[in-house]
């Protein structure tokens, strides 16, 4: 039985990779902050440090690494850079020697990078190919990562997969633009947004991310780098009003400010043609992805 070891295993994207490669039989083990076991031991590694997580991943010798762990808030990044870079390139940097050092070159590891590492692109839809332009500290970090997880590609032949998510979402999320729609109706009765709604994102639901993760993690191709997500340019106007739809509000409770905050970028398409060479499929549409979420969420907040 192949052994799967997820970092960050307690987060949103982590969890359900976690549960997907339980359900397909593989042995799964998870670090987080946290030793919140439930369907499969998670063992509380703190990744800021560096001998720790020599010391773990020496006990664990995994077949497979998906890399999860990180901070995930632009707006955060801009906040608190230095708690941002640590939450994410010195806990890969970490990751990354400690499996040079243990000899682990033949493992497949999974990177979750972000498509902000492109900020707005000169043209759509962005391939892999196409010139970063980070434009929050967050985005930074994403970058660095990615040159550590290219240089030991490179330089030692390590076995590693580079999945830039575009925005994904679903059931679990509890920060980011849903999340924060369901908030404002609570407490406002408004969609007081920013922007002006014509800025857009490529969505992809977590059970098509998790389906991205895994053909990543047990298909062989050439290539270090893919774009995760659906290849679909949806405006955050249309997102707005699809969600304000499946939470039962009206229409003129949408509001935009006409203001861009630091960090966003302005249009995301993704060029696919990666990840659909490995079989990739999307199976969950916004409609269905966005009333879900609704559903959950108001079990969350309503308890």
């Amino acid at each position: 039985m192949k052994k799967i070891l997820v970092t960050g295993a307690a987060g949103f994207i982590g969890k359900e990779a976690a549960a997907m490669f339980l359900r397909e039989g593989y042995a799964v083990t998870g670090w987080d902050r946290t030793d919140s076991a439930d369907l499969f031991p998670i063992l509380c590694v703190d990744m800021t440090d560096e001998e720790a997580v020599n010391r773990a991943l020496e006990a664990a010798k995994p077949d497979i690494i998906i890399h999860c762990a990180g901070s995930a808030d632009v707006g955060k990044s801009v906040e608190n850079p230095y708690a941002d870079y640590t939450g994410n390139v010195t806990i890969t940097h970490n990751l990354l020697f400690a499996m040079h050092r243990a000899g682990l070159e033949k493992v497949r590891m999974v990177f979750l990078s972000s498509a902000s590492v492109y900020g707005n692109p000169q043209k759509l839809p962005v391939t892999e190919d196409a010139p970063l332009n980070p434009l929050s500290p967050y985005a930074v970090h994403k970058v660095m990562c990615e040159v550590m997880c290219r240089y030991f590609s490179e330089h030692h032949n390590m076995n590693i997969r580079i999945a830039r998510v575009f925005s994904a979402y679903g059931a679990g999320l509890r920060k980011q633009i849903f999340w924060d729609m369901y908030r404002k109706l609570e407490n406002t009765g408004r969609l007081d947004m920013f922007g002006t709604g014509n800025e857009s994102r490529d969505y992809i639901h977590v059970k098509d991310l998790i389906q991205a993760i895994y053909l990543l993690a047990t298909t062989d191709d050439d290539q270090l780098i893919y774009n995760v997500a659906n290849g679909e340019e949806i405006t955050i106007r249309e997102a707005t009003e699809l969600f304000a739809s499946c939470a039962g509000a009206a229409p003129e409770t949408i509001r935009f400010n006409g203001t861009v905050r630091e960090g966003d970028p302005l249009n995301w398409k993704a060029d696919i043609s990666r990840i659909r060479k490995l079989g990739y499929q999307k199976t969950v549409s916004m409609a269905d992805g966005i009333a879900q979420y609704v559903d959950w969420v108001r079990k969350q907040v309503q308890g």
